[in-house]
């Protein structure tokens, strides 16, 4: 049986999927099975899949299109490796990555979680890589997370294309919940992270496409599923960075819902935020009206063309 488990959700993908697959295939850890499953996809993307020939890749079809959490969860449920190992089909991983998940698997056998840091990708400007609410003295080091909802409050330490996890943790069907059509990531983060340990490699060894047509994390919310924050609450009266966690997705997710004039759902975002968990330029945005939050908005669009990130963190 391969080590690895690599499962790379396909739709519509046709520009990016062969780059995404040769950067897997060209790894320096060949302990593997690609497992790559196709969401019912209606462009070219499963023509591109097949002319490449490799003995590890597995083609795996949805009976229709099911989206995203489905679709890793199909993915999950064939998987033969001890590690499954996550990437998105327009994202690409650096050749050492794979190795280095492995290195973590073997140096820290308490960890059932494991990650590196990521970059973002761009067409319209350079290359990023957020700022983590880690020691940057701990930058090209591997390490356990004391604390993985402290490490994640500026920007999250590893994204789903630099994650990987023990396939022991899969006790349920559904590891992704696939109900949730909006920050599916955050769920699985609040439900693994708060019962399992993370180790990580504070290099960025995922390069993370953005600014690709259709992508989800540019679509509009106000129809969307989000993840019910609420159902963790209890959980969060033992977890006093999770309730933090918690707050700080309640705070975003209700901006973005201020941006969409989606009244309604930002209240019942807000319901539960503790406002003390929150910044004073997060508590000042959030009671700023719309047209603040569309300005300052562009104003961060325009800055991060200039590679100048800007958060109220």
């Amino acid at each position: 049986m391969p080590l690895f488990s690599v499962i790379i959700p396909l739709y519509n993908k046709e520009k990016y999927i062969q780059q995404t697959i040769e950067s897997v295939l060209q790894q320096t850890c060949a302990d593997f099975e690609l497992l790559i499953v196709n969401d019912a996809s209606t462009d070219k993307s499963v023509a591109v899949v097949s002319k490449l020939s490799d003995h590890r890749i597995r083609l795996i079809e949805n009976p229709k299109n099911l989206g995203l959490s489905a679709t890793r969860n199909h993915g999950i449920s064939k998987a033969k490796g001890d590690i499954i190992a996550l990437l998105d089909a327009d994202d690409v991983w650096l050749p050492n990555f794979l190795k280095t998940i492995q290195n973590l698997y073997n140096t820290h056998p308490e960890a059932s979680i494991f990650g590196t840091d990521y970059m973002e990708v761009y067409t319209s400007h350079d290359d990023l890589i957020p700022q983590k609410n880690i020691d940057a003295a701990l930058k090209g080091t591997s390490f356990l997370i004391a604390d993985f909802f402290e490490a994640s409050m500026f920007q999250p330490i590893f994204c789903q294309s630099s994650l990987a996890f023990k396939k022991t943790i899969c006790t349920e069907t559904a590891v992704f919940n696939p109900t949730i059509t909006f920050a599916e990531d955050i769920d699985f983060y609040v439900k693994y992270g708060s019962q399992y340990r993370v180790a990580y490699h504070y290099e960025a060894l995922s390069k993370v496409r953005f600014e690709v047509p259709d992508q989800m994390s540019k679509t509009s919310i106000a129809t969307k599923v989000l993840p019910n924050l609420d159902a963790y609450e209890e959980r969060a009266k033992e977890h006093n960075s999770l309730k933090k966690y918690l707050d700080l997705y309640r705070y975003i997710f209700a901006s973005l819902y201020t941006l969409e004039n989606a009244i309604p759902q930002r209240n019942a975002m807000l319901k539960h935020l503790d406002y003390n968990n929150l910044t004073s330029k997060q508590r000042l945005l959030l009671k700023s009206p719309r047209f603040v939050l569309v300005l300052l908005k562009k104003l961060k669009g325009f800055l991060l063309k200039c590679n100048i990130r800007v958060t109220s963190f």
